[in-house]
């Protein structure tokens, strides 16, 4: 290589460095031990020069993670920094993966990564609480017969009277057919939904720990049934992850997809973890249940529109025109 061609390659690997060593991220983390339910901020630091920065959103966090808010903090020292305040359902140890913060400069733009954070998890339980303790072995005891032997005698007598019972009673004469009753109009699961929830127990009367985990399970069950019924899908027998997943299978809006995945996970907690989320959090959930409604009453204006002309063109309500237009005249 010429002297030359040597030394002009030596400053470009020079400058590429000393940018390289200019440009840091840093990530921070409020706790490293957390029980279910627990909120915790999640920091990270830019330190360089940018023209624009674009940090990781709240969809680029781990499903048992809930972003509850968002705080971004600039220094005209170069530095940028942006914190998010997390609430932790998992119910086992989980990482934090590696996220990816895109820089732009006036020479080009660059891709960072934050290292993984790992976050441990802490049980709520005590250490001589029984109900969670393994049952003890089953024995085996003697089979005994006889009992067997005298319900069969008792159940072949029985049987005999209800036989001669059948064969010697009146016949009825068959009643007249009546009408047929008119069918039930059509009944939206939106307004099913509002009517569960303005039902619900109001959040200051819920004083025990039974109270409190009977008002979150008619709430989750009212969320539920209300996605059954919209999208068609057995979500009173799926857990949260499942739902979550056949939602997006189901391309319905991100926006309600993340309303329904904090509205269950607050009531899987309580139903599950022995969290008492107290009056504060009992208005929170039916305040996020609000939410849901409102946000509901919107993305799935059409789908409910058109489940009701479904419903009565099924039940002879009113005809099917869809069907009346598409026909070729004979």
């Amino acid at each position: 290589m010429k002297p030359a061609r040597f030394t002009a390659f030596l400053i470009l690997i020079l400058s590429f460095t000393a940018l390289a060593e200019a440009q840091q991220v840093h990530t921070y983390v409020g706790t490293d031990s957390l029980q279910v339910g627990d909120t915790f901020t999640y920091t990270i630091v830019f330190d360089g020069n940018y023209s624009s920065i674009q940090f990781p959103d709240e969809e680029n966090f781990e499903e048992d993670l809930s972003v509850n808010s968002i705080q971004r903090y600039q220094s005209p020292a170069g530095r940028d920094s942006i914190v998010y305040n997390l609430q932790f359902f998992a119910i086992e140890d989980l990482t934090i993966e590696s996220k990816e913060i895109t820089v732009q400069t006036e020479e080009s733009d660059t891709t960072f990564t934050t290292a993984p954070v790992p976050l441990f998890f802490k049980t709520s339980l005590a250490a001589d609480d029984d109900e969670f303790r393994p049952m003890k072995p089953i024995f085996d005891f003697a089979r005994t017969w006889w009992p067997w032997i005298l319900g069969l005698i008792v159940l072949l007598i029985a049987g005999y009277y209800f036989y001669q019972w059948y064969s010697n009673r009146e016949v009825p004469e068959e009643p007249e057919t009546e009408e047929p009753a008119p069918p039930a109009p059509f009944s939206s699961p939106l307004d099913e939904l509002k009517e569960t929830i303005s039902s619900l127990t109001d959040v200051e009367d819920l004083v025990t720990e039974e109270q409190f985990e009977q008002f979150y399970i008619d709430l989750g069950d009212a969320i539920r049934l209300y996605i059954k019924r919209v999208y068609e899908f057995q979500a009173l027998e799926m857990t949260t992850s499942e739902i979550t997943l056949t939602l997006q299978e189901e391309l319905a809006p991100p926006k309600l997809i993340s309303i329904t995945r904090k509205v269950l996970n607050e009531a899987d907690i309580v139903k599950f973890a022995n969290f008492n989320p107290g009056t504060k959090g009992a208005k929170s959930a039916r305040e996020t249940a609000q939410t849901f409604i409102e946000t509901a009453d919107v993305v799935n204006f059409e789908q409910i529109k058109y489940m009701k002309y479904k419903y009565e063109v099924k039940h002879g309500i009113r005809e099917d025109n869809i069907k009346q237009t598409t026909e070729k005249p004979s």
